[in-house]
Formats: structure tokens, sequence, C-alpha cells
């Protein structure tokens, strides 16, 4: 069991995922083409999947950010918040079908403004400070990330990019650490 993430991790994973592709599709200009989690765009996918709008709108905006994502870091022998190792992947679709993990989901995508969804996001930090400023950012393996300071660290190296306007794609590689 020590290959997948635990249940605080994935929850942790999920919000991060959800409050930074929210965030990356409406900074201005955006980091990737999405805008599922908008307003507008939560509202139509609340008419095609209405039991499951949120997971739908954090599926559509987190494809977008993968592109992106892959597109400045690329795929070999690294991971990020968009793309993690099929166990993790698999982990986060199962508590995706959780109701409270998407009530808890949903109040988050609630979020009105992008000022507080940073907040929300800078809360996820913590104290951790970025690693990065810009562009791609090393921020420890893949399995330092079911371990809550990278993924802090994660949150952190995004709030830093979202703050100063300057697109950063934080990602974990396959070393031991």
């Amino acid at each position: 069991m020590a290959n997948v993430a635990t249940a605080p991790a994935v929850e942790g994973m999920l919000r991060a995922r959800l409050l930074v592709a929210s965030l990356g599709e409406s900074a201005a200009p955006p980091w990737w083409r999405s805008e599922a989690m908008s307003a507008a765009g939560r509202r139509m996918l609340e008419r095609l999947f209405p039991r499951t709008a949120v997971s739908a709108s954090l599926e559509t905006a987190g494809r977008a950010a993968r592109i992106q994502h892959d597109a400045r870091i690329g795929k070999t022998g690294a991971y990020h918040l968009f793309r993690l190792p099929v166990p993790d992947e698999a982990a986060l679709r199962v508590a995706l079908r959780d109701v409270e993990t998407v009530s808890a989901l949903a109040q988050l995508a609630d979020l009105g403004d992008a000022a507080a969804r940073l907040e929300a996001l800078a809360s996820l930090a913590g104290q951790e400070a970025p690693l990065g400023n810009q562009g791609p950012v090393r921020c420890g393996s893949i399995g330092s990330v079911r371990r809550t300071r990278t993924l802090r660290q994660l949150c952190a190296t995004y709030v830093a990019g979202f703050s100063r306007a300057a697109p950063v794609s934080p990602y974990l590689t396959e070393d031991a650490e």
C-alpha cells in the first residue's frame, strides 16, 4: 500500500487540483484554455451531468491543465498535479465517488472570485515556501507527494506563480529521495 496515496493525501491532491485548475483557466492570460470551472461552464455541465457536475468540470479543466503541463515539462520521467502514476489516479477517481469528498470539492468550486480560490490554495500550502518562480520547477519525487510537505510545496509554488502572473509547472520525478 506504500505505492498508493492515503485518504488524506488523496483529498489534498483533489483540493489542490480543483483550485489550480480553476485558477489556471481564469488567470490573465489563462494558463490553459478551458472554462469548465467557471460559473457558466459548471452550469452547462450541471445540465449534462446533474449528479457528477463537479467531477466533470474537474476532469475537463484537468485535461486542459495536463496538456499544458506535459508541454512545459514533458512526459518522460516526470509527474505533476494533473498526471500522477496510475495507482494514484485510480485512488483519485475512487475518492470522486464519495459523497462527502464531492461535497467538499463543490464548496471549493463555489468560491466566487480568484482571490478566494488563491487564499484557499495558500491555506493548503501552509507555511511552505515556493520552490521556484516561473516555468518548470522540481518539487521532489513522486513518492514524496504522498506526504503532506511535498503537496504543500507544490501548492506554495502554484500560489507564487498565480500571484506573479507567471506560469509555473511544479513537477515530480521518479527519483528516490
